[in-house]
């Protein structure tokens, strides 16, 4: 062999070895932008929703008079004590916005993104399940507190006890209420799982493992299973807004009651809303990872056919 041939097959060699660590890199960057592209969808998908949700639920209670939020709210005191929750120590906390107005657009995002922040600018409420810890420690509220800024939002507050109810009179629906944070964690968590992994592919005369099985059964069906993971929530969410409105109907005046099954069904779209991005996040994901490393790993074996042929020759 001469020496002119000795280090053209060299070069050959190097060049091949950095295609074949391309293909780790295009890995990397299909991986990318997957997650880049399916987080984009999921929020394109969920944020007007949510937002409208809210406008909806806010809506229903701009012109209360004073002596509505009264009556609401002390029939909300007595829905507390006929099912019990008082003497479980269900309490209603009123939280009050220190300013009437965002003034500012970081305000404004503030309010449809930070839990505390949205309940004192009356955009929405809450039923805690857990004590709520300060930055420096201390609980500044404790579990079995009902959150919610009572001249903004009042007629939230039958949900609210709704949740109590399942939290503390059902052991099924505290149960669909505890998994609550690990099916939001499994639905957010299935799109970068996507995005980072590849489908198994059998080894030249064997059959695929019962785990590559498994595998390649959750990517083609992330969509699918992270929307699964959030019906728990759904169901519990469904059911706070159920024992809520019963009770409206039953004990306060046709109007107000109205008012109360409004803001509850913009209330519980948002959480249909978000339950149903976070599916298309993930089966988007998948999509455009399979579709990006596809082409990728076209384009790289095409030029390590033509190296190795170039070779050859």
């Amino acid at each position: 062999m001469s020496v002119e041939l000795k280090v053209n097959n060299a070069a050959t060699d190097k060049q091949i070895k950095k295609l074949e660590k391309k293909k780790t890199k295009g890995g990397a960057l299909a991986a990318t932008a997957s997650l880049l592209g399916s987080t984009a969808i999921q929020t394109a998908a969920s944020l007007p929703g949510s937002i409208i949700a809210m406008k909806s639920l806010t809506s229903q209670n701009k012109n209360l008079s004073q002596e509505q939020i009264s009556s609401i709210m002390h029939s909300a005191d007595v829905f507390l004590a006929a099912k019990g929750l008082v003497k479980k120590g269900v309490v209603i906390e009123n939280i009050e916005s220190s300013s009437s107005v965002a003034t500012s657009l970081l305000d404004k995002l503030k309010e449809y993104t930070d839990s505390m922040t949205s309940i004192a600018a009356g955009k929405n409420a809450g039923f805690l399940n857990k004590p709520v810890k300060g930055i420096f420690g201390g609980v500044l509220y404790d579990k079995n507190t009902i959150l919610i800024n009572q001249d903004k939002l009042s007629t939230a507050v039958f949900h609210e006890i709704g949740h109590a109810i399942n939290y503390n009179n059902s052991k099924f629906w505290r149960a669909m209420q505890g998994l609550r944070v690990p099916g939001m964690l499994i639905a957010s968590g299935l799109a970068i799982y996507c995005a980072f992994s590849n489908n198994a592919q059998p080894k030249d005369g064997k059959e695929l493992t019962t785990g590559q099985k498994v595998k390649n059964t959750v990517r083609n069906n992330a969509g699918k299973i992270a929307f699964a993971s959030m019906v728990p929530m759904l169901l519990e969410e469904g059911m706070a807004s159920i024992r809520g409105c019963k009770w409206a109907n039953a004990n306060l005046p046709k109007d107000l009651a109205k008012k109360v099954l409004k803001s509850n069904i913009g209330a519980y779209c948002s959480y249909l809303g978000a339950a149903i991005s976070l599916g298309i996040a993930a089966f988007s994901a998948v999509k455009i990872k399979d579709s990006l490393g596809k082409k990728h790993q076209e384009k790289i074996n095409s030029k390590l056919d033509n190296l190795k042929n170039n070779s050859q020759n």
